[in-house]
This record gives structure tokens, sequence and C-alpha cells, in this order.
């Protein structure tokens, strides 16, 4: 079979997001979801949606569930007498969010307000990285050029 180049016709073009298709198979498992927890739901909607600029697909109970363009992300509340909260709230989450520039998006969401931890530092592998802080202290990454 002869090489394809990204821009056939004959696959579906509404999951490519600029990084091209490679062909791969699709793979057995692929990530929904990622959830954080919080205290304050309504506080954490805020930053999410309205700091950070992610959509708001839902918000029921104690939930809420944001696109983020791949997985989605739920932002769940434990209430502070829940005997999880001190292990659940508040802490180095692992999630990294990719942003085009990191330069750029560092210095906005600052200027809005969002706590970093440090600014941006370069990776080995290219690019740069920031830490930053959601309402219930949860720590986030965003990676992106610098």
């Amino acid at each position: 079979m002869a090489p394809h180049d990204d821009h056939d016709h004959d696959h579906d073009h509404d999951h490519d997001h600029g990084h091209g298709h490679h062909h791969h198979p699709a793979p057995v498992l692929k990530l929904q979801a990622a959830r954080v927890y919080c205290g304050d739901l309504e506080q954490a909607v805020l930053f999410y949606r309205d700091l950070i600029g992610l959509t708001l697909l839902r918000q029921a109970g104690n939930a809420a569930v944001f696109d983020t363009g791949a997985a989605q992300l739920t932002v769940e509340s434990l209430p502070h007498g829940h005997p999880a909260h001190g292990d659940m709230v508040g802490r180095f989450t692992g999630l990294s969010f990719v942003v085009a520039d990191l330069a750029v998006t560092y210095g906005r969401l600052t200027a809005m307000g969002v706590a970093f931890l440090a600014p941006p530092q370069p990776q080995a592998a290219g690019g740069g990285a920031a830490h930053f802080r959601d309402t219930a202290g949860n720590v986030l990454t965003m990676i992106g050029k610098l």
C-alpha cells in the first residue's frame, strides 16, 4: 500500500487537531477523563472555565466536566469533612496541558491571577513547562514552546 499524506480524504478529519494522522491502530485504552478534587466546586468552575478557559460541558451534583480537546477533565468536590479530603485535594496531579505558546499563556494567566509555582522552565526534550495551582491547591502543568 502506498504511503498516505496527511490530507487524504478517506478518513475523518473531525479529530485532527494539527497533529496529522499517522495511521496507527486505535489504542485499546483511550483516556476518557482525568479527575481532580476540590473543596469548593463553584470556585473551581470559575477557575477552570473563566481563568483557564476550558469549556464547561456539564455540571451536576458535586462534579463539573470540562472539554480539553482530548480527554475530559472532571473536577469533583469532596467536603472538607470527608475522610479522603486531605489525601485527594491540593496535591500534585501529574496532569499536563499543552499550549501553543507557553510564554504568552503564562503571561496572560499570571496577569489574570493564576498562581504559578515558578516561571516556565526549559525542558530537556525541548519547549518548556510551568506548574500552576488551581483554587483547591492542586498543581497542574502547562507545556509548550518558549
